[in-house]
């Protein structure tokens, strides 16, 4: 996996000033909160709850937003949507979508957590 197409880490550390220290203490949180975000969209899908599910998908959005993943962020975005118009069938599909793009960035950040950073 090419992990600079999943994280854009250069971006990511710009946003953080530079500070590599606090980049990966957000890689952290968002390792270990992110499940958190996906378990409130998948419920708030099976309840089929509009704004259950645009609130969850905004907030995994958001969280997105430091760790410069944005395929992610798109996916997130589309689900936010979706869920504000209560389009759950097409939800259903968009959520598996982010769920392995979710995949994607957690592989990316324990890489980077492991590895550090790269020269």
């Amino acid at each position: 996996m090419d992990t600079t197409s999943v994280c854009n880490v250069s971006e990511a550390l710009s946003q953080a000033d530079g500070d590599q220290e606090l980049l990966l203490t957000l890689a952290e949180l968002f390792l270990q909160e992110s499940p958190k975000d996906v378990a409130a969209v998948r419920a708030a899908l099976a309840r089929q709850d509009r704004d259950g599910l645009a609130a969850a998908a905004h907030k995994l959005k958001g969280s997105v937003m430091p760790i410069c993943a944005p395929r992610l962020f798109e996916s997130a975005k589309r689900l936010e949507v979706l869920g504000r118009q209560g389009e759950f069938a097409e939800a259903a599909s968009v959520c598996a979508d982010v769920e392995t793009r979710l995949a994607e960035v957690h592989a990316a950040l324990r890489d980077l957590i492991a590895g550090g950073f790269p020269s």
